[in-house]
């Protein structure tokens, strides 16, 4: 049960969530989105290590993160803090990943190993997921100029298809908002995404995911195990 709730959420996240300046600059021109999200996804081929963050603000059925943050290399091994909620039971993990085994501690210091599915390693996040979801938007449009935490980036807007969420986060069943930032600078780097998730029903509100990328082939962090 840990393990699903912790380690399902590496098909998404990679990131540190990032404040953006108050003053959007739409003055152009503006640079191809497309373009923008096709370099962002090569060159998360060249990406060996990153710190990340992940925010979800509401309710996804099966997906009890509230916050997971931490450290995740190509290697397979990663480590950081994850902030659950389940019903109304609040509470913390510590995880950490060395190839295919899975660590989750808890407040009381009690340990959990179980083995970690392939498919869910942290290598997975930049050969498959996130580059899934970089070039299988649609309706790009590059909206405006932003900073982020101090980085110079392009904004662009966009949707991802039922079928690409759900293949990347299975517990998202419905077709997403999605909005992409993309540093003005090249190599073009992904240094934050944002989606927005439907209500399932009228009396509910819609969900908001929040990511991405800092600390690009950063050292791990003194706990991290390696092996």
């Amino acid at each position: 049960m840990l393990r699903r709730r912790t380690a399902g959420v590496f098909l998404l996240i990679m990131a540190l969530a990032a404040g953006c300046s108050a003053s959007p600059d739409t003055r152009g021109p503006l640079p191809d989105a497309t373009g923008l999200v096709t370099a962002a996804a090569a060159t998360l081929a060249g990406i060996r290590s990153v710190r990340f963050d992940l925010s979800v603000s509401g309710s996804i059925p099966g997906m009890d993160v509230r916050e997971i943050k931490g450290w995740a290399s190509r290697d397979g091994t990663a480590s950081g803090q994850a902030d659950m909620q389940e019903s109304t039971n609040r509470f913390e993990l510590r995880y950490e990943i060395a190839g295919d085994r899975l660590t989750l501690t808890d407040k009381h210091g009690t340990r959990t190993r179980e083995p970690m599915p392939a498919e869910y390693a942290p290598a997975g996040l930049l050969e498959q997921g996130l580059p899934k979801l970089l070039t299988s938007a649609t309706g790009l449009k590059t909206e405006t100029k932003e900073n982020v935490q101090g980085v110079e980036t392009y904004r662009v807007t966009g949707e991802l298809g039922k079928d690409v969420i759900a293949s990347v986060v299975p517990q998202i069943q419905s077709d997403v908002d999605v909005k992409f930032w993309v540093t003005r600078t090249e190599p073009r780097t992904l240094v934050r995404i944002w989606m927005q998730v439907p209500p399932r029903q009228p009396n509910e509100g819609a969900v908001m995911l929040e990511l991405a990328l800092s600390g690009v082939n950063s050292p791990p962090p003194a706990s991290t195990p390696t092996g």
